[in-house]
């Protein structure tokens, strides 16, 4: 049976998770948290790095500030896309304003940004904010690629 590589969103580890068809509760073997918890990911620079080099899965970014009015009317979309992609895409968040260095590393230039990574090279990327049902839409499209 596959296995893919799935980085704990609460403590970092990395898990080697079976692919299966019906997904219950998935347990991080280091915390025992959830790992299909599909909150986004409010990531500092470490834990970013790992989720882009350890995630079998695709990764989606958001680089927002909080002081962005389109950043903060994107976020219930965000969050609500993130629900659809349990275990399939890891959906994280980078505050521009606590780590600048990660939105000049990555070229983000305006807000908000959403950029697409799997296996740590970038797919594609958004530079305005996206609803609910775009999100979803890509993050399927990224689910597809990555198979």
């Amino acid at each position: 049976m596959q296995t893919l590589n799935i980085v704990c969103p609460h403590c970092n580890a990395v898990n080697n998770v079976q692919v299966e068809v019906n997904r219950k509760e998935v347990l991080c073997s280091s915390c025992s948290d959830l790992l299909n918890d599909t909150s986004p990911l409010e990531c500092n620079e470490e834990s970013f790095k790992i989720h882009l080099e350890k995630n079998d899965i695709p990764v989606l970014v958001d680089f927002y500030s909080p002081d962005c009015a389109p950043c903060m009317k994107m976020q219930p979309d965000f969050e609500a896309a993130a629900k659809s992609c349990e275990l399939e895409v890891r959906f994280l968040k980078v505050n521009t304003l606590d780590y600048p260095d990660l939105a000049r590393q990555y070229g983000v230039n305006s807000l908000p940004t959403v950029i697409a990574f799997n296996k740590s090279i970038e797919m594609n990327r958004f530079s305005n904010a996206l609803s609910k049902d775009q999100l979803s839409m890509w993050a399927e499209s990224l689910i597809q690629v990555a198979l």
